[in-house]
């Protein structure tokens, strides 16, 4: 008698994400067929690793890589066992990002100012500014823009809302509350994703699978998750691919004001208004809290 032993699958991914992605095995006789099915509408980069394997043989390298298309399932691998006539058995982990690791940030991209017009923020961290805790690739190009909770949020650049949160009602800077930020996000047409986060509790105003333009009210601030006061986390990522490991970097980027547009780089201290008339005043440099003062995100 032939006895199976068949997988166990782990996914792992965002502790605040929904996103409808899942990996499943499915047996065929002495072969299991690996199926990665993603639901919604963004592609997603999968990563796939063994962790135990009994008896069986490869078709394809692993760990294993891969991007799958939105509303799509591929037959991602074949697992057969090596000897039919005996017990086989594997384990199997997997992460997944959002969007392709082959995506790049378009350099010639601009963003709006990320709040209503005639409304004027400062900058409170950039790259480059005193009291940085974004220090992780995936924030280190990341701003922190102070705005009292309520304050309404609206998208810096084209593109599709594909993951929102909005039932989250606590912050502080508490480790724990890391994972509790409300947030938005979107992705833009050359792969990368837009990320508006500490939005306040249902202070989401877009669904998933909507288009939006620049200047589109996507939520309201807030101080959700791990955040010090209210403020926005605003950052441009992308998946990236070193090897066998995936990681998400944060891109430099560039908001604009003005028509023609002007652009400019995020600075910490920097006042900017949201004008998009041809009489838009340039941002300009302000007095801001001492460098030795706490940050309001170390997100």
């Amino acid at each position: 008698m032939l006895r199976w032993l068949l997988v166990l699958w782990i996914g792992v991914a965002l502790a605040d994400n929904p996103y409808p992605f899942k990996v499943r095995s499915e047996r065929q006789g002495s072969t299991a067929i690996v199926h990665a099915r993603n639901d919604g509408p963004i592609p997603v980069t999968v990563r796939m690793e063994l962790a135990e394997r009994a008896n069986i043989s490869l078709a394809e390298r692993w760990p294993l890589i891969l991007v799958v298309p939105p509303n799509t399932e591929l037959a991602a691998a074949r697992i057969t066992a090596f000897d039919p006539k005996r017990s086989w058995s594997y384990r199997n982990s997997y992460r997944f990002q959002f969007g392709a690791y082959t995506a790049k940030h378009d350099p010639a991209a601009l963003y709006r100012l990320p709040w209503q017009d005639g409304k004027t923020f400062v900058i409170g961290q950039a790259p480059g500014g005193p009291a940085i805790t974004h220090k992780s690739p995936a924030s280190r190009n990341a701003v922190d823009i102070p705005m009292p909770e309520g304050t309404p949020i609206v998208a810096a650049r084209a593109g599709l809302v594909f993951l929102t949160v909005s039932e989250n009602d606590v912050g502080g800077m508490d480790e724990a509350y890391r994972s509790k930020a409300n947030v938005v996000r979107v992705l833009h047409d050359d792969g990368t994703v837009g990320n508006y986060v500490h939005l306040k509790h249902g202070g989401v105003a877009v669904k998933d699978g909507e288009r939006v333009e620049p200047g589109t009210l996507i939520g309201y601030a807030g101080s959700t998750g791990l955040s010090g006061g209210p403020h926005l986390h605003f950052a441009v990522t992308r998946v990236t691919r070193e090897g066998d490991e995936l990681s998400v970097l944060s891109e430099p980027f560039r908001f604009y004001v003005g028509d023609p547009p002007r652009p400019f780089t995020p600075q910490y201290g920097l006042a900017a208004r949201a004008d998009y008339s041809s009489s838009a005043p340039e941002p300009r440099l302000v007095r801001q809290r001492p460098a030795s003062a706490p940050a309001p995100s170390a997100r």
